[in-house]
């Protein structure tokens, strides 16, 4: 275990260092860990934005969505076990290995931050206008050369790491009824998630998509759990 956290530690400092996804012989094993340090890291932030909370440091962000959603079980389960981690490794972490597609991440995200900010939906119109923007200075700049782009992503890759966990922990200000509205403090409200991001991230580039999928899974689970027996 102090084996496997001394790794994630190294790798957050030096996201970088891209390797190979390991083939695991005890893939279970892995992902019990790797779930292990998640619930201790989402718990340690939780209680941190509580206290901040608390200590009225941060306003209170109101009730969860979730207390007034009537759902039944089984389809509240399926969505938070299995359709929130498929649709969010594939958006979020799927891209991490695919330059151009970190390009469409990129373009995505800038027309869902406006299109939160002035809460129109025709902000999205930006995207397609920023990939191709991005992408022809990608084509005609970086892709005549291996060694350029190599050392672009090199520079570029840990800030992209981490941006995709930011933006992976804002999504989730969702679960509150003021969204959008916590910014500019938004952040603080989703430090579990976005501990959680960073452990998916090195999950995703180091083991593999459908290991970052299943501890994604295995996450959600337990606090859907504990949600559902007072449902």
């Amino acid at each position: 275990m102090l084996g496997l956290v001394d790794d994630l530690t190294n790798y957050l400092k030096r996201p970088y260092l891209v390797r190979i996804p390991e083939k695991v012989d005890k893939p279970f094993n892995l992902l019990l860990k790797l779930a292990f340090i998640c619930i201790v890291m989402g718990i340690g932030c939780g209680m941190f934005t509580g206290m901040l909370i608390g200590l009225k440091l941060i306003p209170d962000p109101g009730p969860s969505v979730m207390d007034h959603k009537k759902m039944s079980k089984i389809l509240l389960f399926i969505m938070a076990v299995v359709w929130a981690p498929l649709s969010e490794e594939l958006l979020f972490r799927a891209q991490l290995r695919r330059f151009t597609a970190s390009i469409a991440f990129i373009a995505l995200s800038c027309g869902a931050f406006l299109s939160a900010l002035i809460q129109t939906d025709w902000a999205y119109l930006v995207s397609p206008i920023i990939f191709i923007i991005l992408y022809f200075v990608y084509r005609y700049n970086l892709a005549r050369s291996i060694t350029l782009k190599f050392e672009f992503w090199k520079r570029i890759f840990p800030w992209h790491f981490h941006l995709t966990a930011i933006c992976f922990s804002l999504v989730h200000l969702s679960n509150y009824e003021k969204g959008i509205g916590l910014l500019p403090l938004g952040i603080l409200y989703t430090l579990p998630q976005l501990a959680v991001g960073l452990v998916l991230g090195y999950t995703r580039m180091n083991y593999g998509l459908k290991y970052s999928f299943a501890l994604h899974a295995m996450y959600n689970f337990f606090p859907v759990l504990l949600f559902l027996s007072k449902y």
